[in-house]
């Protein structure tokens, strides 16, 4: 079956997955102030209650459970600022897991707000929500309005007409803001919506919370919302920009996070036998002198997916350099290149 066939297949599923979706599949946490929906996702994003005051401020509702976080290496989403919140139900808590993505308990909620800060001012585009229950996570995503009062769920999504500046170049695109049947895409595991981004590698770092800076795993252990780690050498992933960091790990920590979720044995793309997650040392399944399972326009006339010392001849570089539709990966989340992680791709390549 093609990439394309088994997007297709996925969404198709996806969409049979959610129309499926019953009230047994939430649980009702019962809280003071945060709320969970008992069935389908809430209409507005305040009926949450997840944050205080005005809510384009975005003030956390900390004192029921609502937590800001950050990530070493974040997904690119087309230069998009994030600004990331986790709840988690008192009295839960997460187990400690330093090789694989944190397992949440059943009603937590990882929370992310995309926003561009236009003529000065901080624009949210989008909310988008994944929601634990208690047999996978449920993704819901607001869609906010030009006045910034309020966001709206919506299934369907839809594309925003955004201007930036970026490396002092003015760029006009539109940002899209995938409909819920497409979570599963990059988030789908063996069927089934997974989380990403939230690994002891990534939230290993510090994190200024206003009235102090403190390490988020320490944090979180502090709060009871995650068990203290197991081990006194926790591992971090360096920020990809940092190029006093180690290159391989910088270049495995991108792929990890922005290609993995795909590329691995039960992702999307699991078909094309390249997996790209962080622990694999098999150097052919990385796609070190591997061929494409499919030839195309997406191979760019290229042999390898990644030729050691040649990145320019590279189908992995290739594809990250493109913004055409049938050619770059990701190919769905951005439609920009992003242009600092193509060229540390390309320097981790040529060092090989």
């Amino acid at each position: 079956m093609s990439l394309h066939l088994k997007y297709l297949f996925m969404g198709i599923m996806g969409m049979l997955f959610f129309a499926c979706s019953t009230s047994d599949d939430y649980v009702e946490i019962p809280t003071s102030g945060v709320n969970i929906p008992s069935e389908t996702p809430f209409n507005t994003l305040s009926e949450y209650n997840f944050f205080l005051g005005d809510l384009k401020n975005l003030k956390p509702n900390t004192e029921d459970g609502i937590i800001p976080f950050d990530l070493n290496t974040p997904l690119f989403s087309d230069y998009a600022l994030k600004k990331r919140f986790v709840y988690v139900p008192e009295g839960k808590t997460i187990a400690y897991n330093d090789t694989e993505v944190l397992n949440f308990p059943t009603g937590s909620v990882l929370i992310k707000n995309f926003y561009y800060n236009l003529d000065g001012e901080d624009h949210i585009i989008e909310t988008r929500l994944l929601i634990k229950t208690a047999s996978s996570w449920e993704p819901a995503t607001y869609k906010w309005n030009d006045s910034q009062t309020e966001a709206y769920h919506s299934v369907v999504g839809g594309t925003k007409n955004v201007t930036i500046t970026i490396n002092d170049i003015q760029q006009t695109f539109n940002y899209s803001i995938p409909n819920e049947n497409q979570c599963i895409i990059c988030h789908g595991n063996n069927g089934k919506i997974e989380a990403i981004g939230p690994r002891i590698h990534n939230l290993n770092k510090d994190f200024n919370y206003g009235s102090n800076t403190e390490n988020q795993i320490t944090h979180w252990a502090n709060l009871g919302i995650l068990e203290a780690p197991t081990n006194t050498n926790i591992p971090s992933w360096p920020k990809f920009e940092d190029t006093t960091a180690d290159l391989n790990e910088r270049a495995r920590a991108y792929l990890a996070v922005n290609c993995s979720s795909c590329h691995s044995a039960g992702g999307a793309a699991n078909n094309s036998g390249l997996y790209l997650g962080y622990f694999n040392e098999n150097p052919l399944s990385l796609g070190i002198y591997k061929t494409p399972v499919a030839a195309g326009s997406g191979s760019g006339g290229f042999t390898y997916v990644i030729e050691p010392g040649n990145a320019s001849e590279s189908i992995l570089l290739y594809r990250i350099n493109s913004s055409e539709i049938d050619i770059r990966m990701p190919e769905i989340g951005r439609e920009l290149i992003h242009n600092e992680g193509v060229a540390l791709i390309e320097e981790w390549i040529n060092s090989l």
